[in-house]
């Protein structure tokens, strides 16, 4: 597996491609150099590709770190270059003139520069020849190896508490059911007790008493399907050794025929393991089973189609019970140390492996108040730091190594964010885009292949999913303590990232920087000037004022592509902002009102993302904003009202993706809408609130939405209405792509659910505000209509009635109904067969029906009586 090197040159490969094709008149001057150093990188790429698999050695190791230093050189002289360029550009032309000497005087410079380089990269060819390196092999220590297998042995032979429910329900599934062969698996991250759990329902006498023979092997990373083979044979008592895998393969099915078996893979990291050896093991309606332990998803899924058993992390009792079993063995915990005891073994985060090392390191110590509350609160610290426990992270960095090349920034990424820190995913994903991690497969969206991205790192059991949307999507992520601490070891030997508090020196030649501190204006007097190469910037801190933290960071990191800044204090974006160039990604939270942004931002031409956050009060938008022809995501975020109506003469944002929060406003005037939505055709994603102009005394009036038949590529959609008058949309005008919609406050008129139910993709529905929704009190959904919806949501609706016919709704699983509270008998829709979820929330007429009702609930079924 290679490198985030490799990534490195491979992305700057990628900037410079698109610089010499899109952006070559910033280049003018040196744009015949750039492309022989474009060139020259393209080669070092092949290097690093033959070099991988031997990075132990220290001559690769060396000749890598210089490649990297080479790359990262080659960025800052050619974005310092293109900042320098814009710089001249924005002067008058007086000022062009006088300035040109100089100006000239930095292109020659910036082309001395580049020949530098290439001598550089010759130099490293050069010694990558001299030194023989293509024929250096990579080595294993074998003695760091044997340390680790013999680590490992003892955390998971060891007898992990808080298995009884996991135990009982793989037991049953082993021994009970289809007699047909089938595959189970346990899958988890690295040291969550799988092994464990494995090896403790292998040994007892229910299962070692259904089985005719049983079989244990450890697979491991370093699997080979002849090795695995005589492993097993051997176990049975079988020599075949001399046979070809074929031959392995036959003896093996031959001699299981017609017997009830049970295998056990161990440690199965790549979906190869099965396919090489399924057909050894024969399905003679026995009742066999194979048992299989892995970190990765798709390994279970791969093998079988019986969903795997996702093993959970120790929740804070079973963490402490095995903590003191650990530290105690059959003795008793004094008084005194069960308080701190109990925080160490919370500060494990319910990892086994972590609580089995660090009490192992305690029980070598002395058992007293005075040194056990020495590792409260730093207990992720000493597990990485420690000499006795250092183990446990190279355990898991097992996970990390195994991760495919594309990958590993994306994981190494999550270093960014504090410990226990809850990420948005959809953010997540622009700034993986951001960044360059994302590449570009065919004309798929970049921030669907962000999210397949991350949904690998969860199948591989390195990140957890927090929460998850209506349509079942993750919303939030996190990542454990132990495996972000990971992601930092790994940054610091590849200047990937850093966190930074005032402990700590600046990290001064790290490409990201995470500030994570209480009060911004303490560090940044601390820090008031510093050297840095980052590109990206996230500054979390308390009480930002943004007049000396935007001029701050313009200041000192003049490169970044990535600005993400938290709870800004004043009113005011400072002008500064606009300094930023090359910024891709921008988020400005403010914790007050009236914010105004500078027409300036409109210069961030690279721009693609732009969250602005606030609490209430009025957003000023500049009104240059449609010359961000780059604009792929705009997203205006909390309980802000923002005036958003561009002129006609305005161009398209051809670009927009996702268009999320702003306010339509109608003139009753002159009764007309701005024609806002014709300004952005490809919007996949539209969540709008629609307002009058000035708020009238008549509210009889119902107005038209504007039709939105134009936008073809729209697939979710939300609008919300407010104010005293009372709008209405043509929902015959809804795209047909659309797969989630939700209207809150719009009038619909009657036969409205008829004419939804015809939208071929719908899978999400969200219908809201009975003082302007349904006009129906009686709902009929005909056949055959809704045919993708999967999640209908009901609130404060007038409905006294819910019928349809048969075939209506097949695919619908959740249903929420909230506040409806006018049914005069239960909907039909509870009796569809497909419901897995019902949630009635302050219905009590309903409630109190299906509390009644002698149905059989076939669905999870919760009843709140209050909101609140």
């Amino acid at each position: 597996m290679g490198s985030i090197l490799d990534d490195v040159v491979t992305n700057l490969i990628r900037y410079l491609t698109g610089l010499l094709k899109d952006e070559a008149n910033f280049l003018a001057g040196v744009e015949d150099r750039v492309n022989s150093l474009h060139a020259e990188l393209r080669l070092i790429n092949i290097f690093l590709e033959n070099s991988e698999g031997k990075r132990n050695n220290k001559m690769v190791k060396e000749l890598v770190r210089q490649i990297r230093d080479v790359a990262y050189e080659t960025e800052d002289v050619i974005d310092d270059y293109i900042l320098k360029v814009a710089e001249h550009r924005k002067k008058c032309t007086t000022m062009r003139i006088v300035d040109y000497p100089s100006y000239a005087l930095m292109i020659r410079d910036v082309g001395s520069k580049i020949v530098v380089i290439k001598e550089r990269i010759k130099e490293i060819y050069d010694n990558y020849e001299r030194y023989g390196i293509e024929r250096v092999e990579s080595t294993v220590n074998a003695f760091e190896e044997e340390a680790m297998d013999t680590i490992r042995r003892e955390v998971e032979e060891d007898d992990v508490v808080g298995f009884v429910h996991d135990s009982t329900t793989l037991e049953n599934q082993l021994t009970e059911g289809d007699p047909e062969l089938d595959v189970i698996s346990i899958i988890g991250m690295g040291g969550l007790g799988k092994t464990t759990l494995a090896r403790k329902i292998y040994n007892t006498l229910r299962v070692k008493g259904h089985f005719d023979y049983y079989v244990w092997v450890c697979v491991s990373q370093d699997f080979g399907t002849m090795e695995l083979l005589l492993k097993i044979l051997k176990e049975l008592g079988i020599e075949l050794e001399g046979k070809s895998v074929d031959e392995l393969k036959k003896g093996l099915f031959e001699y299981l025929k017609e017997k009830r078996y049970l295998i056990v893979m161990d440690d199965v990291w790549t979906t190869d393991v099965w396919s090489k050896v399924r057909f050894a093991f024969p399905n003679s309606s026995y009742g066999s089973r194979i048992l299989i332990t892995s970190r990765n998803r798709e390994v279970a899924l791969h093998a079988s189609n019986t969903p795997p058993y996702l093993l959970p992390l120790l929740n804070q009792d079973d963490s402490w019970e095995l903590f003191r079993k650990k530290v105690f063995q059959k003795g008793i915990c004094p008084p005194e140390l069960e308080t701190p005891g109990r925080r160490i073994a919370e500060g494990c985060k319910g990892l086994p492996l972590s609580i089995v090392v660090f009490a192992g390191l305690l029980a070598k110590k002395e058992k007293s108040f005075r040194t056990w509350s020495k590792y409260v609160d730093h207990v992720t610290s000493f597990l990485t730091h420690e000499e006795d426990t250092v183990i446990c992270q190279k355990i898991l960095s097992l996970s990390y190594t195994d991760l495919p090349r594309r990958l590993k920034q994306c994981f190494l990424y999550f270093g960014m964010y504090p410990e226990d820190f809850e990420i948005p995913v959809r953010r997540l994903m622009h700034l993986w885009v951001a960044e360059g991690f994302i590449q570009d497969i065919g004309h798929r969206y970049l921030e669907d292949v962000a999210e397949i991205y991350l949904e690998e790192l969860i199948d591989r059991s390195l990140i957890q999913v927090a929460s998850r949307r209506s349509d079942a999507g993750i919303r939030t992520c996190r990542i454990h303590d132990l495996l972000r601490e990971l992601c930092l070891l790994e940054s610091a030997e590849e200047t990937f990232l850093a966190v930074h508090s005032y402990n700590r020196l600046f990290p001064n030649n790290y490409r990201r920087v995470s500030i994570q501190v209480n009060n911004a204006k303490q560090y940044i007097t601390a820090y008031p000037s510093v050297t840095t190469s980052a590109r990206s910037l996230f500054f979390f801190a308390d009480a930002l004022n943004n007049n000396v933290a935007l001029k701050w960071v313009q200041k000192n990191f003049k490169f970044l592509r990535v600005l993400n800044v938290q709870r800004v204090a004043t009113p005011v974006v400072h002008k500064s902002v606009a300094k930023f160039i090359h910024l891709r990604y921008l988020t400005i939270k403010f914790s007050n009102s009236a914010t105004i942004f500078p027409d300036s931002i409109v210069e961030l031409t690279n721009l693609e993302t732009l969250y602005v956050e606030g609490n209430k009060g009025m957003q000023c938008l500049p009104k240059g904003l449609f010359k961000l022809k780059r604009l792929r995501n705009l997203y205006l975020v909390f309980n802000v009202e923002y005036s958003f109506e561009p002129c006609d003469s305005e161009e398209a944002l051809g670009s927009l993706q996702v268009l999320s929060g702003p306010t339509i406003y109608y003139n009753p005037q002159n009764h007309r809408f701005p024609a806002i939505l014709e300004k952005f055709p490809n919007v996949r994603k539209l969540k709008i609130q629609i307002m009058e102009k000035k708020y009238r005394d008549n509210d009889k009036e119902v107005v038209s939405i504007p039709s939105l038949h134009h936008l073809a590529h729209l697939e979710i959609l939300k609008i919300r209405t407010s104010g005293i008058l009372r709008f209405t949309c043509y929902l015959n005008s809804i795209p047909r792509r659309i797969t989630k919609l939700t209207l809150e406050g719009v009038v619909l008129k009657v036969g409205c659910v008829t004419v939804l139910g015809q939208l071929p993709n719908l899978r999400i529905l969200k219908l809201e505000d009975a003082d302007r929704g349904l006009s129906d009190k009686n709902i009929n959904v005909i056949a055959n209509s809704f045919p993708q919806l999967q999640f209908l949501k009901l609130y404060s609706l007038s409905i006294e009635k819910w019928e349809q016919e048969v075939g209506a709704m097949p695919s619908l699983k959740h249903l929420v109904i909230q506040r409806c509270c006018c049914f005069t008998s239960l909907p039909e829709l509870l009796r569809l067969s497909t419901l897995k979820s019902v949630e009635v929330i302050h219905c009590p007429t309903l409630a109190t029906m299906l509390r009644e009702s002698q149905t059989e609930v076939r669905f999870n079924l919760l009843i709140k009586d209050s909101i609140f």
